[in-house]
This record gives C-alpha cells, structure tokens and sequence, in this order.
C-alpha cells in the first residue's frame, strides 16, 4: 500500500495513517469495495503497532471513509459527492484560516487578500503543480 509516515513528525502515526488512506479514496487509488491490508499487514508494513493501525480504521470507520465486516476486513467506502466535497473543505479550511488570521494581523485589507489567492490561483495552474 502507498503509505508513508514519519517515525518522527509531531503528528501522531494514527493520524499520519488516517490521512494517507483518506488521501487514496479521495484521488481514486482506491476503489469503493477494495479491501484494505489486515491490521497486522499493514502495522508490519509500516513498522508501527497495531494499535495504531486499529485506531486509525476505527476513525477511518466513524467517518465514513471504510467500513468493516466481522471476519472479511476493512473495506473502502462509496462516497458521496457532498462527502468527498465536504472532505476537501475540511483539508483547506485550517491553513487558509491560518493564513486569513496572520493577513489580518498584518492590516491587509480582505480585497488584497482575495488578489493574492487569485494570483496564487494562477500561478498553480500556470506551473501544472496541482
């Protein structure tokens, strides 16, 4: 599976998990119904415990991103258009407040503000790195 984490990031590895298997469903590598690896594949693949590993789908399970079926494994969810929309929000959503709360702080007025993310905008499609 194509998941990387950081023994040594702040994040915690259940959320570092969570976010890359979220991050799959979202882009397509995974399909609706595909089985995830075991708890124990994945907690040896990824040299973590499987604590981690369970704690991960457990959350990946209360948001509706797999479900699980008693004795089969864990499988990827069929989302919604609204959910995956829904999903992407809430990935931007606290960088940008970060950065509204820092322009507010320099006096930059909202119009300038709504320039720059224009600007910004553009340049990413002009370069193709999205």
């Amino acid at each position: 599976m194509l998941i990387h984490i950081s023994q040594t990031s702040s994040i915690p590895m259940y959320e570092q998990v969570i976010s890359e298997i979220q991050w799959l469903i979202v882009v397509g590598h995974m399909e609706p119904d595909e089985m995830l690896p075991s708890i124990r594949e994945l907690s040896k693949e990824l040299m973590t415990s499987g604590i981690t590993i369970r704690r991960a789908y457990q959350e990946l399970e209360r948001s509706g991103f797999i479900y699980t079926r008693k004795g089969k494994g864990s499988f990827v969810s069929t989302l919604s258009e609204e959910r995956l929309s829904q999903w992407k929000m809430e990935q931007v959503r606290e960088p940008l407040l970060e950065s509204v709360m820092q322009a507010k702080k320099m006096n930059l007025e909202e119009e300038e503000f709504h320039n720059l993310i224009k600007h910004i905008w553009q340049e990413a499609d002009d370069d193709n790195d999205i």
